[in-house]
């Protein structure tokens, strides 16, 4: 889809299910049917209901955490523990996206949603990245990445009045005291296989080369989601022409990628890690720390034209990525954990 056809359709409303041809639809309306029912947990504070939602070493990342969260335990404790400084009103999936391999759907989505914050209602927009198990009878949520619209329009007061953005972003040294350091490994066998990816991923970015980036690709449907815009970029056209875009102004000149953590269910996986990013932005230079989640699936769903198979043949077994998701954003200020000394 094009993007001045993408955003005509998000002026039109909501789409009820973007699934490939490819895939049954079955699949797509269980997986999305599963997200609702933990949103309405979650604006129910129904304890019990969230932690039947969640798969026991389940991930997320919002901009309530600073740290992706990993199991169902600490997802939960964390939902609580927010709650009361901000309770969930309700919560919309918007032009959502399903791609199935599996018994794992990836599911992307642009959201609405409303919270309770003290006296006052906020209103958000945003973007979705989750990984629902329907091998589960309820299916259950593996992953669950919440990034905030960070741009102007993207937080409206009761009587949709845009509001100053209340969101903190990491300074640079929240890293720690040496953040060009980058991590060699994530902890042996697959788990550092699928960081190798991440780090290919992050040198096309780097490189500027949307034909490395995409050599990692799902056939059956890939997706980059980040605070940088206001909607979702899907598609091959949508990921060269961003590139094309970005690079007629800026540039990346590195990436570090440090304390990753990697969740593997079955056919799907998600990498987790803090990131910091050196870069030159319309001629100044720029240094940036933030937080990426990256979706893999292990295979694809058939292919949906010939040129797909024969562009991105994947050996059997051989994980490809789904999602590619960062962010900046925090629900506040956090500081600099090493402040210069007076």
């Amino acid at each position: 889809m094009h993007r001045r056809a993408f955003v005509a359709s998000c002026a039109a409303g909501s789409v009820a299910l973007g699934v490939s041809k490819a895939q049954p639809a079955n699949a797509a309306t269980r997986a999305l049917a599963a997200l609702n029912q933990l949103r309405q947990a979650q604006i129910g504070g129904d304890a019990a209901k969230l932690t039947a939602s969640y798969h026991s070493d389940a991930m997320l990342m919002d901009p309530g955490v600073l740290e992706p969260l990993i199991g169902r335990a600490a997802i939960v404790n964390a939902a609580r523990s927010n709650a009361t400084q901000r309770k969930l009103l309700y919560y919309y999936y918007r032009q959502p996206q399903v791609v199935t391999v599996g018994n794992s759907s990836v599911v992307i989505s642009n959201y609405e949603a409303g919270y309770q914050t003290g006296s006052q209602t906020v209103e958000e927009t945003g973007k979705s990245s989750s990984v629902v198990l329907l091998s589960a009878n309820p299916p259950l949520i593996a992953l669950d990445v919440n990034i905030p619209n960070y741009l102007g329009g993207s937080s409206y007061g009761p009587l949709g009045t845009p509001l100053t953005p209340h969101y903190g972003i990491f300074p640079v040294r929240a890293l720690g005291p040496a953040p060009t350091a980058t991590a060699t490994g994530a902890g042996g066998g697959e788990n550092d296989v699928l960081f190798a990816q991440v780090k290919q991923i992050d040198a096309a970015w780097v490189a500027g080369n949307a034909n490395d980036l995409l050599s990692h690709a799902n056939p059956s449907g890939t997706f980059l989601i980040g605070d940088y815009s206001p909607f979702y970029i899907t598609g091959d056209d949508q990921i060269r022409q961003h590139f094309a875009d970005f690079y007629k102004t800026s540039k990346v000149n590195s990436i570090h990628e440090l304390n990753p953590s990697v969740q593997i269910w079955g056919e799907s996986a998600a990498v987790a890690f803090t990131f910091n990013l050196d870069y030159m932005l319309g001629g100044r230079k720029g240094q940036s720390t933030g937080r990426g989640v990256y979706t893999f699936t292990k295979g694809s769903a058939p292919a949906t034209n010939a040129k797909a198979a024969a562009v991105k043949a994947a050996p059997a077994g051989a994980w490809r990525m789904a999602a590619c998701a960062a962010s900046h954003l925090v629900l506040r200020n956090i500081g600099d954990p090493y402040p210069t000394p007076a």
